[in-house]
């Protein structure tokens, strides 16, 4: 006997659609009240974050190029900012190698440096041994190499530039005058030896006197403030040995160093001013649609040349604070060694950063449409002493008088403030240990809620 399927239509109702809505309106209403909440509760969090990772920026700028960089901690736009320098170019010669010495390059001889940039031969230029390996040895006028210009090289907010250098200082004759003292009186001091440099946007190189000198800007616009030419004492660079040196200029500083030891500048032709009356820094490195040169053909370096490095200033790496996160404190500039780690002639202790969460309210409620204050900072603290006092109570009463009357007599038991205070600096109301701190109450009419500390020690790593 066979029976007869029977059709069966599936589907739901429209009351059931409805109640299946609402459920997951309601969970999607939840869910976004948790993940809103968990996001608000978090943004301390993530603005610390957020500058622990900019002070590495400017740490690792350090570690990687041996160069100085600096964080500015700016509580009053809510920015903390990293500057530092990246390699732009770098020269070695080490492709010299094997070919014999105090016999000339052949004719459009190239060496390749760092990225596979080529530097072609200009003029007589002959390999010699270096300060590491190979080194090239410039011997006449328009001896020198060029590098096409890339933009690349173009550092606007600021450039550092390194060579090994061996310096052949051309001897002083009798008709020049005066023998000279190392000062700033020597005839040689008009003969400029270029290292390295952009025509009429930055140049470093050596004088005749034996002085390092860093131009930044063209010459010709020297009246608009946007041209300075920094030159060292006269025999800063001791002839015929292998000398390091070093020019930086970042917009706020001009710094020359000679084997690692700063050295003391002044413009050209502001000897005998006084410093209140030097001319400004020029606001920026400008712009040159002039090719990189090692040496150059009108100023020839008289020497050798090895290890060219040129670095140009990094964009600032920057991180904002959202709203309700501020930054306690005044205006600061961390300085970082060539290390990674706190200068020492800019800092004797530890850094601290201090990154608050601000406000009167912890929550705000709508009820009726009408915003309503949740329990303040300083309403749970009160309720918090309030409960204390409660149990204080209930232990007086549970162990008996003597108890209390000891705790009573703790608390109203007077002493001298001035003894106390006695020979005791005035403590810093904000704590300076690293991480995160809670009830630290009014700030210089602050209302912070909760503390985050970012410490930088003097080694420059960064806890908190």
């Amino acid at each position: 006997m066979v029976k007869k399927a029977v059709d069966y239509e599936v589907g739901v109702t429209l009351i059931e659609l409805l109640v299946v809505l609402s459920i997951l309106s309601v969970l999607m209403g939840l869910s976004i009240s948790v993940f809103s909440s968990f996001g608000e509760a978090q943004t301390l969090e993530i603005a610390s974050s957020g500058i622990s990772t900019t002070v590495r920026a400017a740490r690792n700028w350090s570690i990687s190029t041996g160069m100085p960089s600096r964080i500015l901690v700016d509580p009053d736009r809510g920015k903390v900012s990293a500057f530092g320098f990246q390699l732009a170019g770098a020269w070695g010669f080490e492709d010299f190698h094997g070919l014999p010495e105090k016999v000339p390059l052949p004719a459009g001889s190239k060496t390749m440096g760092a990225f596979r940039q080529p530097a072609e031969l200009v003029g007589r230029v002959e390999a010699c041994a270096g300060s590491v390996g190979r080194g090239a040895m410039f011997l006449n006028d328009g001896a020198a190499f060029r590098a096409r210009r890339l933009p690349i090289y173009d550092g606007r907010d600021g450039v550092s530039i390194e060579a090994w250098v061996n310096f052949w200082q051309p001897p002083w004759l009798p008709e020049d005058g005066i023998e000279p003292d190392g000062g700033f009186s020597d005839p040689r001091r008009e003969m400029r030896m270029a290292v390295l440099g952009i025509p009429n946007s930055f140049e470093m190189g050596v004088l005749g006197d034996g002085a390092v000198y860093m131009e930044i800007g063209d010459p010709q616009r020297a009246s608009e403030g946007e041209f300075i030419r920094a030159q060292t004492e006269g025999s800063a660079v001791i002839s015929d040995r292998w000398v390091h040196l070093r020019a930086t200029f970042d917009r706020t500083e001009l710094v020359i160093e000679i084997d690692g030891v700063e050295q003391f500048w002044v413009p050209e032709r502001f000897e005998k001013v006084v410093i209140d009356q030097w001319p400004p820094l020029p606001t920026a490195v400008p712009h040159s649609d002039s090719d990189l040169w090692i040496s150059h053909p009108n100023r020839f370096f008289m020497g050798a040349i090895d290890q060219v490095v040129l670095r140009v200033a990094t964009a600032p790496v920057v991180v904002e604070m959202p709203i309700d996160i501020e930054i306690l404190g005044p205006t600061t500039l961390i300085h970082l060694d060539g290390r990674g780690a706190l200068d020492p002639l800019q800092h004797n202790r530890p850094v601290v950063i201090h990154v608050a969460e601000v406000g009167d309210f912890s929550e705000i409620e709508a009820a009726d449409g009408t915003a309503v204050a949740g329990e303040g900072f300083r309403d749970r603290i009160e309720r918090e002493r309030q409960e204390q006092t409660s149990r204080d109570e209930e232990i007086a009463q549970a162990f008996g008088d003597p108890i209390s009357d000891l705790m009573k007599h703790l608390e109203d038991w007077e002493v001298d403030p001035d003894a106390l205070t006695e020979g005791v600096e005035e403590q810093n109301p904000v704590p300076s240990t690293p991480g995160m701190h809670y009830g630290i109450g009014d700030v210089d009419g602050t209302s912070v809620l909760r503390l985050h500390n970012i410490v930088i020690d003097m080694t420059g790593a960064i806890r908190g």
